[in-house]
């Protein structure tokens, strides 16, 4: 199995090098205004080097750069089904609600799925949930009797979202490789976080919270469950308490801060695949990565379009990989 990834890990290696790192993001919230920043990452290889190119039309094709390489190097799919898991269930998602409303929006879905959106959609309109892949069944069942029967939208996005990150917990659970089974831990890990802290900013009662967390190692559902009932306050004292302090730090500066710190966690906690040369762990990595590198350079983007300072801007960066 080791001699499997040797090759795959050399040619990551040599990816790696043009990854951004921290400085590079720097320099790129430094420029002045849209054009030079676009410049910046056409100098550095970014988009087709068609100046008419959009930031749309160049992140776009930045992301299939990445995903092009996984393809290459990972034969079986399976293997890397952490990385998909969010995707698939975000599109389960909305074609709930284009099936309930009947409002066909656009651009909603993500392409490049495993499981086609109209046939999504034609199993929810039919009442087909046992054709959809395994682990969506109840879920998109439970969700779409919500949302017809009492247009509850926030109610459906629970379901499905705690379906998620089920998933994504049993991805981890199956994986043989622990990088991949640390990564989906984290995953949940950081997304209990996040949702204890919405209920508790909105005051659900624990029977919400309840059906919104999914158990994992890095935090006591119970536990948080009981700090969301003192609000804020008591999700933060639970957080300090558990070794969680600078996500308390950052959360009191801005939900966006936090909203970093929360990005910022995953990221840190992968780098070490930058030192493994002999499994699936790095080949994954990067890919966390370049979507990383791709959020962040949209995150920069937007502030500078609409009129943020550099300052502003720069709390708001996530931490490189590289």
């Amino acid at each position: 199995m080791e001699q499997e990834y040797i090759y795959g890990v050399a040619r990551i290696r040599a990816l790696e090098g043009s990854l951004f790192t921290d400085e590079t993001i720097n320099q790129l919230v430094q420029c002045k205004d849209y054009d030079e920043a676009m410049d910046f990452l056409r100098t550095r290889g970014w988009g087709n080097g068609n100046p008419d190119q959009s930031l749309e039309e160049m992140l776009e094709q930045e992301r299939r750069r990445t995903w092009k390489v996984l393809d290459e190097l990972i034969e079986d799919k399976e293997q890397c089904e952490i990385l998909t898991i969010a995707n698939e269930y975000h599109n389960l998602k909305a074609a709930i609600k284009q099936v309930c409303t009947e409002l066909e929006t656009e651009n909603v879905f993500y392409e490049d799925t495993k499981t086609d959106t109209e046939f999504l959609k034609n199993c929810i309109r039919q009442g087909n949930y046992n054709l959809l892949p395994k682990g969506m069944e109840q879920a998109a069942k439970d969700a779409t009797t919500v949302l017809m029967q009492t247009g509850d939208g926030q109610l459906c996005d629970v379901i499905i979202d705690r379906a998620t990150l089920e998933a994504i917990k049993q991805a981890g659970q199956e994986a043989t490789n622990e990088m991949i089974k640390k990564y989906a831990d984290d995953l949940v890990t950081i997304s209990d976080i996040k949702i204890a802290v919405r209920c508790a900013a909105t005051n659900k009662d624990a029977s919400f919270v309840s059906k919104a967390l999914v158990s994992c190692d890095g935090v006591s559902v119970t536990e948080l469950i009981i700090a969301c009932k003192d609000g804020l306050d008591g999700v933060c004292s639970y957080l300090e308490k558990i070794g969680y302090s600078q996500a308390v730090s950052a959360l009191k500066i801005s939900k966006s801060v936090f909203e970093c710190w929360c990005d910022n966690k995953i990221v840190e906690n992968i780098k070490s695949q930058k030192y493994d040369s002999f499994s699936i762990g790095p080949i994954i990595a990067y890919v966390i990565a370049r979507e990383n590198e791709i959020k962040t350079v949209k995150i920069i983007f937007s502030g500078k379009i609409n009129g943020f300072d550099n300052e502003f801007i720069k709390e708001r960066v996530r931490v490189m990989y590289a």
